[in-house]
């Protein structure tokens, strides 16, 4: 009987510490195990092109980026583009300039990864960018009446210079469709840093921006493909961080 009692208080104690060891590790956070460096997506904006398309050459923008991926969760980037405009109004005032555009910002991917789960390189992502442009621009047949004499003239302004630098908002999602080849969209919300002294003529068009609004909403759609680091360095530098942590 006593063996009985005591092969039974063994069992019990037993599974108590495994009860708890198993609430002990279920509580653990998950783990991220991406390397450190993933590699550099270089992607164009489909959207601008087509949009440039469809606007018969009344606005037109191109622009391609660069984004590295650290850790599959921060992703600085810099974007860099081309955009223009040539508008003729109702009125027959026209606007005319070309210049070319750069962001710089930083993303973060929302998507966490859990614990045995498959590795996916897909990212939902929301971010930062500041952008900065410095353009000339011209304005035609701006129509000037004379409160005194009376009559019209037609006044043009040629070779307008100014800087604009405004801040975006972004959200999108990646999609890895091949392997390293993605595809993806990004809702932009964009606001000017930078406003025009009072008096001044106002640009109507601002490269990179789009259309002087002070505020500004654009979906950019990306394809790209991610450049890595050849098998053999990778293996090279993790065996490094083994050895140094065994050190």
């Amino acid at each position: 009987m006593q063996r009985i009692l005591k092969y039974t208080s063994s069992l019990i104690l037993c599974m108590l510490v495994y009860s708890s060891l198993a609430q002990k590790e279920k509580k653990l956070p998950p783990v991220n195990t991406a390397p450190f460096f993933n590699g550099v997506i270089v992607q164009a904006d489909v959207a601008s092109i087509a949009g440039s398309i469809f606007s018969n050459g009344t606005t037109y923008s191109y622009e391609a980026s660069a984004q590295a991926d650290f850790k599959h969760k921060l992703l600085p980037v810099i974007e860099l583009g081309y955009a223009g405009a040539n508008k003729l109004s109702t009125e027959n005032i026209g606007f005319k300039t070309n210049a070319p555009f750069g962001r710089i910002g930083i993303d973060l991917n929302l998507l966490t990864p859990k614990k045995d789960a498959r590795p996916t390189s897909n990212l939902f992502i929301v971010g930062l960018r500041l952008g900065m442009t410095n353009f000339k621009y011209n304005i035609s047949n701006i129509i000037i009446t004379d409160d005194y004499w009376g009559g019209t003239q037609p006044i043009s302004y040629n070779n307008i210079s100014t800087t604009k630098v405004w801040y975006e908002i972004v959200a999108g999602v990646k999609v890895e469709v091949l392997k390293n080849v993605f595809m993806g969209w990004t809702v932009r919300s964009k606001s000017l840093l930078s406003n025009d002294a009072a008096g001044n003529i106002s640009p109507w068009f601002i490269p990179g921006f789009g259309t002087n609004n002070g505020n500004n909403y654009e979906i950019s759609y990306t394809i790209g493909y991610r450049f890595q680091l050849p098998a053999n360095v990778k293996q090279a530098h993790s065996s490094k961080k083994t050895d140094s942590v065994t050190k």
